[in-house]
């Protein structure tokens, strides 16, 4: 019933009433491929300086990027880890307001006030053109407002620094961890489809982990061992401009159950499969795509 309430078209009739007429058994094998690799890249980063510790460029030399001891946080996880290389930052003060931390406002040309968008510093209400005395309800019949930029302070804070007066430019070191994942599944005795078998969980029955791995040769099922030549060989080719930290590949057995039943003069097949008891029923017997519209 749980399959049948994950698809509104499905009525439930036919779950509640069909008739199993036989169940066969049978097991898929997943074999999958992890390959945890390391790229490391700079780029240079310039940014408002709001003080704190800095290493001067003259300081010393920058380390070699590979020399830099980074660490990741898991194995066969994906992360980007970024961190200021030593010895590369320089402070200096900010080009856009000459180290000021704040310039004229450009809204208002340093004034502190503009004139009012509702009468355009007429000071008189613009509804009323039939020489009436009314005042501007919105600036009291001043023609002016304090400038919305600088808040009648006639100078912003420089949108470059941010206020500081003062820039930082370092070098950044970039680090990815990049978790490369293949699978190949091996059906036996059932139609049920690879990519489907992939949604699903089974029992680890083989695995190993290391720097750089030998394929499965020795396992008894010809295609496992067949894919794992293939995909340790493609990996290699794939990945050779990556620096590899671990390999990991593993076999799991996935259950399959083929089901055959009869629902009225309706006979059919449909699969649970995986710990999940996952249900593939690809001819429900009773299926309404049709709306009514009252």
């Amino acid at each position: 019933m749980t399959e049948v309430s994950n698809h509104w078209f499905y009525g439930k009739a036919p779950a509640k009433e069909l008739t199993i007429i036989d169940i066969k058994h049978s097991i898929s094998f997943q074999y999958l491929l992890e390959t945890f690799t390391e790229r490391r890249a700079t780029c240079s980063i310039t940014e408002p300086y709001n003080g704190g510790p800095w290493e001067k460029q003259d300081e010393g030399d920058p380390p070699d990027i590979e020399d830099v001891p980074v660490t990741p946080p898991e194995n066969f996880k994906s992360y980007v880890y970024h961190q200021e290389l030593p010895c590369t930052t320089e402070i200096y003060d900010c080009e856009e307001c000459e180290g000021e931390g704040s310039y004229e406002c450009p809204t208002c040309f340093g004034q502190g006030w503009e004139f009012c968008v509702y009468c355009r510093g007429n000071k008189w209400n613009p509804l009323y053109v039939d020489g009436g005395d009314f005042n501007c309800v919105k600036c009291d019949g001043s023609g002016e407002r304090t400038c919305w930029d600088c808040n009648g302070d006639e100078d912003v804070d420089c949108r470059v620094c941010g206020g500081s007066g003062e820039m930082k430019t370092y070098t950044q070191l970039l680090v990815v961890w990049c978790n490369h994942v293949d699978d190949y599944i091996v059906e036996k005795g059932s139609s049920l489809k690879g990519h489907r078998l992939r949604c699903a969980t089974g029992v680890t029955v083989c695995e190993e982990e290391g720097l750089t791995l030998m394929p499965l040769t020795h396992f008894p099922i010809t295609a496992v061992s067949l894919a794992s030549v293939e995909l340790i060989k493609r990996h290699a080719k794939k990945y050779k401009d990556e620096k590899v930290l671990k390999q990991r590949h593993r076999v799991f057995i996935i259950p399959v159950a083929t089901v055959r039943y009869q629902w009225k003069k309706h006979e059919g097949t449909f699969y649970v499969y995986g710990n999940e008891r996952l249900v593939h029923f690809p001819d429900y017997p009773q299926k309404c795509y049709c709306c009514t519209i009252l």
